[in-house]
């Protein structure tokens, strides 16, 4: 996927299980960290190519947010290999590679919000049921 520039593409049905998945398991493992990625996202300030500098990849960004070395993640360990980390590459520190304007953005933050509705909705069980 290297260089892959999905402004305008059209990705209803395709199969990116594998890649929500492995993002899921990312988010799991950093949750503090979520907003501030998706902050990122959001903003622009993603830049899947580099593990560090301002605008980082998937695992840069979340060490920026906690503000620790990519390598001091805990479990979190850096992995070019991983499915998330290499759907991150398509991903530039411009205005069109921001959600409103790129494809493979808007479905990223699609991916996390859902996410970040599902731990507080198991928030608020264990809340209700406690």
């Amino acid at each position: 996927m290297k260089g892959a520039d999905l402004e305008g593409a059209d990705l209803e049905g395709a199969d990116l299980s594998d890649i929500k998945d492995d993002l899921s398991k990312v988010l799991d493992a950093a949750p503090d960290e979520v907003e501030g990625l998706r902050a990122a996202l959001v903003e622009g300030r993603i830049n899947g190519s580099t593990y560090e500098g301002e605008c980082a990849c998937l695992v840069g960004t979340i060490a920026n947010v906690r503000k620790c070395h990519f390598k001091k993640l805990g479990n979190l360990k850096p992995d070019s290999n991983r499915p998330s980390e290499r759907w991150f590459l398509m991903f530039r520190p411009t205005p069109g590679h921001k959600p409103d304007h790129h494809e493979g953005a808007r479905i990223t933050l699609g991916w996390i919000d859902e996410w970040l509705a599902k731990r507080k909705e198991t928030a608020n069980a264990v809340k209700g049921g406690a």
